[in-house]
């Protein structure tokens, strides 16, 4: 019996179902264009009191020891593996060495801004906040939000340095593209939606591009919110810079543009 032949997997994570929901498509298809033997996923991050996933960046998670930690550049390799790929893998029969390169996809909520711009808005609803706005984040809880921002911030810096990540045993090459606020203010102007409307929202924008791969491209490359003329590293910058990470932006037209220059 000959050896199983060599699987060429892209993985996408990303933080919820109407991520999936709204990239996967367009996405998978011009992967199809490039490679029809390449793969591509969107696993989601898995924590059981969440099925609508979750934000690895602010996360506590349980190791193999059964020890809980939060989050942070030390451990963040084997988070990544428990929270978004160990049950993945095992449903998917999915291994390690299947996997060609890891791409996250990271609202920034408006991690970079100073401390000072976080402010208490003691008329919103507990479910309303954090509530996001172009200058400002107001929240019920300032400790905790600056407490979120502080770790997001500090895996953030470590995630957008990387360029391989290592899984298991097995090293992969690794980049992280984001929005911001978050996927919905950039998609759809608002960054303050509920999972509702986000689930709707992303269903229409991921039908409208069905079979439209380049109508896609163009949606978020010419879209003003989209980094331009930058290369990867320098759009990580940018968006680290003041208040940017509250701004309706995004760097995935750059990896977008890659891919189609591979088509």
């Amino acid at each position: 019996m000959g050896k199983r032949p060599k699987r060429k997997i892209v993985l996408f994570l990303v933080e919820g179902k109407s991520d999936r929901e709204a990239l996967q498509i367009a996405i998978s298809e011009l992967y199809e264009r490039i490679d029809e033997n390449i793969e591509v996923f969107f696993p989601i991050i898995h924590k059981e009191e969440e099925e609508r996933g979750g934000d690895i960046t602010t996360s506590l998670y349980t190791d193999k020891r059964n020890k809980t930690w939060w989050v942070c550049p030390k451990n963040i390799e084997d988070a990544i593996y428990l929270l978004f790929l160990e049950d993945f893998f095992d449903e998917m029969k999915i291994m390690p060495k299947d996997i060609s390169e890891i791409i996250q996809i990271v609202d920034l909520d408006g991690a970079y801004i100073s401390d000072d711009c976080i402010l208490l808005d003691p008329d919103l609803k507990e479910e309303e906040s954090p509530l996001y706005t172009d200058t400002s984040i107001k929240c019920v809880d300032v400790d905790k939000i600056v407490r979120r921002n502080k770790q997001k911030r500090e895996n953030l810096d470590d995630l957008s340095s990387r360029k391989t990540i290592k899984i298991k045993t097995q090293t992969k090459p690794y980049s992280v593209y984001y929005f911001s606020s978050n996927l919905d203010h950039f998609l759809h102007h608002n960054a303050n939606l509920d999972y509702r409307q986000k689930v709707i929202l992303a269903d229409s924008f991921s039908s409208e591009f069905i079979g439209d791969v380049e109508g896609f491209i163009r949606a978020i490359s010419e879209d003003p919110g989209a980094v331009k003329g930058m290369t990867y590293d320098e759009s990580w910058s940018f968006i680290k810079d003041g208040k940017n990470s509250l701004g309706r932006h995004t760097n995935l037209n750059i990896l977008l543009n890659k891919l189609l220059s591979e088509e």
